[in-house]
């Protein structure tokens, strides 16, 4: 993990591992929030790669197929394990392959700690001229420097998911 990476993780009071239902909860007080709101987004864009099953979840919640990716990445390699290669910055290593021009957008990613990722996301969203964009993740961080509009709860905690505990060595062949 890199300096910028661990002074976040520092933060943290712990970790926090979440179950399937957990995840459930936060994505559905995001819903709540958004029709509360009134807000009906065109399209939903998550950003991979853990934003993937959160903004599927809301997707099918919502009814809304129109689900598209944006890859963003800290890590200069593809490789997992806490010794990997960061970014101080992260950069978009997958562009958004949808017109979004006067549409209405729903961003989704799993967590919000620096802010960075939703930061780059924001600005590349905003050359795309889009009607408008709303930010929603699972869960934030009260540190965070970008405040999404919606997100499932605010921890102090390091969030593990259930999806990043399966393993490919734990399959027995």
């Amino acid at each position: 993990m890199n300096v910028i990476a661990q002074s976040y993780y520092d933060q943290s009071e712990g970790e926090m591992h979440l179950t399937w239902p957990d995840v459930e909860d936060a994505a559905m007080n995001i819903i709540t929030q958004m029709k509360a709101e009134r807000f009906e987004p065109d399209v939903i864009i998550s950003i991979a790669r853990s934003g993937l099953i959160p903004a599927s979840l809301i997707s099918y919640a919502l009814g809304n197929k129109q689900l598209y990716v944006i890859k963003v990445d800290f890590s200069k390699t593809q490789r997992d394990g806490q010794d990997q290669d960061l970014r101080e910055r992260p950069v978009i290593s997958q562009e958004l392959s949808k017109d979004v021009q006067g549409l209405r957008v729903l961003v989704v990613d799993e967590m919000v700690v620096s802010g960075q990722t939703l930061k780059l996301v924001s600005a590349y969203l905003a050359i795309k001229d889009p009607a408008e964009v709303k930010y929603a993740v699972l869960y934030k961080q009260p540190w965070a420097e970008f405040v999404p509009n919606y997100y499932g709860q605010e921890i102090r905690q390091w969030p593990v998911y259930p999806w990043k505990k399966l393993k490919a060595s734990a399959v027995v062949g």
